[in-house]
């Protein structure tokens, strides 16, 4: 029960990418809790913002921090039980607070149900030691991008 939960196979073609993005780039060597703090604090933000472009750009800024905060771990040899733990916390806070405040569509009523089985998964990941989870954010910023380019609106 001290370890990280295992990627599952499904995020081989993601997992690449970034860790030959990780190979490519020296992070700075803060602690990687101050990305996670700056994607709680964009993710309040997105409560009070009502363009779609500006929506999606703190959505994209979130994921950002969310990989940010995760390579820079992984490049001081930091990563740890409490980090993983920690990142699971905050990713889903942040999901609660973005689809919160997507809560008056059906779509955000959608995703934001899907939060729920997010924590849900969360906890499986934890006892199971297979880490388990739904890209939101991510299909919620291809949402966004859709939608403000007038696709299927």
């Amino acid at each position: 029960m001290d370890s990280v939960p295992e990627r599952r196979g499904v995020t081989v073609p993601y997992r690449s990418l970034t860790n030959f993005l990780e190979r490519q780039i020296t992070l700075p060597r803060i602690n990687p809790s101050l990305y996670q703090l700056a994607a709680i604090v964009a993710s309040l933000a997105y409560l009070y913002v009502e363009s779609t472009w500006v929506k999606a750009a703190l959505v994209a800024f979130i994921l950002l921090t969310d990989w940010l905060d995760g390579a820079t771990a992984r490049q001081q040899h930091g990563k740890s039980r409490e980090g993983y733990l920690m990142d699971v916390t905050i990713d889903r806070a942040s999901e609660m607070l973005i689809f919160a405040g997507e809560a008056g569509t059906t779509l955000g009523k959608v995703f934001f149900l899907l939060t729920l089985a997010n924590i849900g998964l969360a906890y499986y990941s934890i006892r199971s030691g297979k880490h388990t989870s739904l890209p939101l954010r991510c299909a919620w910023l291809v949402v966004l991008v859709l939608t403000a380019v007038g696709v299927g609106g």
